[in-house]
C-alpha cells in the first residue's frame, strides 16, 4: 500500500465526524451561543477511555514494557515517562489554554481586547471558518473549518491563537500557540455526545503527532503516534478499556536502523497492561504472522474501518515555522 493510499484510508476513518463540523458556513446561527459557557476541556475524558499509566507499579518485561523507561507502551501511556512522546502531555497543555481562554468566557461576544490577571485576550467574532495550521497540509489540503469567533491570548511568552465553535453538544477546537522561538504545537478537536477526537502537532522536547479518539460511554479508543524523540518511531493501534478483561492491540516499527519499517505488534488485556503481565502471545513480527483483523487486532489492521494506520515515516513537523497559524 502506498502512502497516498494510506493517507487516504487515514481520512477516511478518522475524520467521518470530523468533518460533519467543518465546511466554508458558520457551524451555528447563534453567534452567542457559547458566551459565558466555556469550553469542555479534554483531559479527563481522554483518561476514560484510553491506558493511563501514570500511577501503575510495573514488573519488567521486555521493550514492550511500560516500566521500561525506553518501552513503547509506556512512552505512549505515562506522560511522566513519554514526555512529549505521551497523548496525555499535550492534553494537559490543550486544558491549560482552553482554562485560560474560558477565564474571558463572558467577553466572547464582544469584539475587541480585554485584560485581566496579566493575560490580555482579543476577540473577532467575524472569523466565520479557519484553515488547520500544518495538519490540514498533511492530510486535508487546506480544509477550512467552520467556527463562531477567534481569540488571541498573550500571557508572558505564550501566545495562543484559538478559533472555536459551540453547536449543542458539538464543541470544534482549532488552535495553535507558541512560546517564544522554541515551542509551539497545533490542535484540532471535536467533542459530539460521547465521541471525542484529539489531533496534535508539536516541536518541544521532541517533534511529534499524534491522532487519537474515543468514546467516553463506550470505552473504546483508537491512536497513531510519529515522533523522533530518541529514535524515529511510530504506532498505532486501539481497542477497549471498559473492564479489566477488556483487549487493545499495538503495532510499533523504528525506522532508526537504515530506514527500517520491521513491524512488531501484540495483543493485550487491560489487566496486563496495567500489571506489566506479558501476553501469552508476546510480541509478533508481522513479517512472520501479520494481524488479521480479528477482534482487537482491528485496530492493527490497515485493511479494517477500526485502524488509523501508521502516519508514515518523519509525520511530524520539522521546526516551529511549519506551525505557523495560517491567515
Amino acid at each position: 500500500m502506498t502512502k497516498k493510499q494510506l493517507r487516504s484510508m487515514v481520512l477516511a476513518v478518522f475524520t467521518a465526524v470530523f468533518l460533519s463540523a467543518c465546511g466554508a458556513e458558520s457551524s451555528s446561527e447563534d453567534d452567542s451561543a457559547a458566551t459565558g459557557a466555556g469550553l469542555h476541556t479534554f483531559t479527563e475524558d481522554v483518561q476514560l477511555c484510553t491506558p493511563y499509566l501514570g500511577s501503575s507499579s510495573l514488573d519488567q518485561w521486555t521493550d514492550w514494557d511500560p516500566d521500561n523507561a525506553g518501552s513503547v507502551l509506556g512512552r505512549m501511556f505515562d506522560p511522566g515517562m513519554g514526555g512529549d512522546e505521551c497523548l496525555y502531555a499535550h492534553s494537559v497543555i490543550l486544558d491549560d489554554h482552553i482554562e485560560l481562554v474560558n477565564r474571558f468566557s463572558d467577553y466572547w461576544d464582544q469584539d475587541g481586547e480585554h485584560t485581566g490577571d496579566g493575560v490580555t485576550m482579543t476577540v473577532d467574532t467575524g472569523v466565520e471558518s479557519v484553515v488547520i495550521p500544518y495538519l490540514d497540509q498533511y492530510i486535508f489540503g487546506g480544509m477550512s473549518v467552520a467556527v463562531d469567533r477567534m481569540v488571541i491570548l498573550q500571557s508572558g511568552d505564550l501566545t495562543v491563537r484559538m478559533a472555536f465553535a459551540v453547536d449543542g453538544e458539538m464543541e470544534t477546537i482549532v488552535e495553535q500557540y507558541e512560546i517564544g522561538d522554541t515551542d509551539a504545537g497545533v490542535f484540532y478537536t471535536v467533542r459530539d455526545g460521547d465521541y471525542r477526537a484529539l489531533w496534535q502537532a508539536s516541536v518541544r522536547g521532541a517533534r511529534t503527532q499524534h491522532m487519537w479518539e474515543g468514546d467516553v460511554a463506550q470505552k473504546w479508543f483508537r491512536i497513531t503516534e510519529c515522533t523522533d524523540a530518541g529514535t524515529n518511531w511510530e504506532i498505532m493501534g486501539g481497542g477497549s478499556v471498559a473492564d479489566d478483561d477488556s483487549m487493545m492491540a499495538f503495532s510499533s516499527r523504528s525506522h532508526e536502523d537504515s530506514g527500517s519499517e520491521d513491524e512488531f505488534y501484540l495483543s493485550i488485556s487491560l489487566e496486563e497492561l496495567n500489571n506489566g503481565i506479558i501476553p501469552a502471545a508476546g510480541v509478533v513480527d508481522a513479517a512472520v504472522d501479520s494481524p488479521d483483523g480479528v477482534d482487537e487486532r482491528a485496530y492493527i489492521t490497515i485493511t479494517s474501518s477500526k485502524c488509523l494506520g501508521f502516519l508514515g515515516i518523519f509525520a511530524y513537523p520539522n521546526d516551529v515555522d511549519e506551525l505557523d497559524w495560517v491567515f
